[in-house]
C-alpha cells in the first residue's frame, strides 16, 4: 500500500470522539461511509460516534478506481473486514459526476453484496454539520466554471439538518443577492464560500452586513474565535460569519448516516440515488444537439 501515501492519508482512532452517550454504545453499527462528491475525497471506518480510521486524498480526473484503494486502507487502518460494515453511507451530491457516480457504485455493490442497507447523505448536509450547530447555514461547493452549489440550512444542537432552502446551482453574485434577500445572520461554510470568501466580504460591506471571519485555530482549541471584521454595538446589525474550513467530509456522512440509521430511515443498495442538482456536462450537449 507504500504506493497510496503519496495521494492518500489515513487518520488512526480517534479517542475523542468516544464520547459517552447513545451514539457511542458498542450496540451501534459499524458504519463504512464514502464521500466522493467534493474536492478531497474520504472514507471513513466508524462505530457509533467512533472514529475508528478515515482516509483522505484529492479527487482527479479519471481516477475513480481508487475508491476501491482508499476503502481498503481505512478498512485495514482500523482493523475491521467489509463483511463485519453493518451500514454504507454516502454522499449523494451535489458534488462531482464522475465521482459521485463512482462513490454510489461502489457503495450500492458492497450493500448489495453483503446485503446491507445504506444511507444517501446530501453533500450539503454533510458540509452544514461540519461547522457545528447554527440557525441558518449557506453550504457551498464549488460547481465548475466559477458557479456555486448552495443551500439554505440549520443544524441544531444534536446535529440534526434541516431543509430551510432546495439546494441550487447558480453564479456567486446571484448567490450573494440570494443570502441578502434572506436576511438576518448567516453563517457560509464549504470550500465555495472560502473560495469567494472576498468577494462575499466586499458584498457585506456594501449592503451594510458586518464580515465576521472566525479562525480555525481558534475554534479547534476551544476558544471563542478571532473575528476579523469590527462589530457593531447594535443589536439589530445583521452579520455573516464565515465557518473554519473542514478537509473532508466522510466522517460528517457517517454521523448523519447514523442518526438516520436509529430513525429508521435507510433503504436498499438500488434505492440509492444521486442529487445532481444540474444536467452534466454530457446531457447539456445532446440536448443542444436535439
Amino acid at each position: 500500500m507504500s504506493n497510496l501515501r503519496s495521494e492518500s492519508e489515513t487518520t488512526r482512532p480517534r479517542d475523542a470522539h468516544a464520547d459517552a452517550g447513545p451514539t457511542a454504545s458498542p450496540d451501534a453499527p459499524l458504519i463504512l461511509s464514502l464521500d466522493t462528491a467534493t474536492e478531497v475525497r474520504s472514507v471513513a471506518v466508524v462505530r457509533g460516534a467512533r472514529v475508528l480510521a478515515c482516509t483522505r486524498g484529492r479527487v482527479l480526473r479519471e481516477n475513480s478506481a481508487r475508491v476501491l484503494h482508499d476503502v481498503e486502507e481505512a478498512l485495514t487502518a482500523s482493523g475491521v473486514k467489509l463483511a463485519e460494515v453493518e451500514l454504507f453511507a454516502a454522499a449523494t451530491g451535489p458534488g462531482s459526476f464522475t465521482g459521485l457516480r463512482s462513490g454510489l457504485a461502489t457503495v450500492k455493490a458492497f450493500a448489495s453484496t453483503l446485503n446491507r442497507r445504506v444511507v444517501g447523505v446530501p453533500t450539503l448536509h454533510a458540509v452544514a454539520y461540519a461547522c457545528g450547530a447554527a440557525a441558518r447555514v449557506v453550504a457551498c461547493l464549488p460547481a465548475g466554471r466559477g458557479e456555486l452549489f448552495a443551500q439554505l440550512l440549520s443544524v441544531d444542537d444534536a446535529g440534526a439538518v434541516r431543509e430551510l432552502s432546495a439546494p441550487s446551482h447558480l453564479n456567486p453574485s446571484a448567490l450573494f443577492e440570494k443570502a441578502a434577500n434572506w436576511g438576518g445572520d448567516l453563517k457560509w461554510a464549504g470550500t465555495g464560500a472560502h473560495a469567494h470568501a472576498g468577494a462575499l466580504r466586499e458584498f457585506a460591506a456594501g449592503k451594510g452586513i458586518s464580515w465576521r471571519d472566525v479562525e480555525a485555530r481558534a475554534v479547534e482549541s476551544g476558544a471563542e474565535g478571532e473575528v476579523s471584521a469590527v462589530e457593531s454595538d447594535a443589536e439589530d446589525e445583521v452579520s455573516w460569519t464565515l465557518a473554519p474550513p473542514s478537509e473532508s467530509y466522510a466522517e460528517e456522512i457517517a454521523a448523519l448516516g447514523l442518526m438516520s440509521y436509529l430513525k429508521g430511515d435507510t433503504s436498499a443498495a438500488e434505492d440509492l440515488q444521486a442529487l445532481y442538482v444540474r444536467l452534466s456536462d454530457a446531457e447539456l450537449n445532446e440536448r443542444c444537439r436535439a
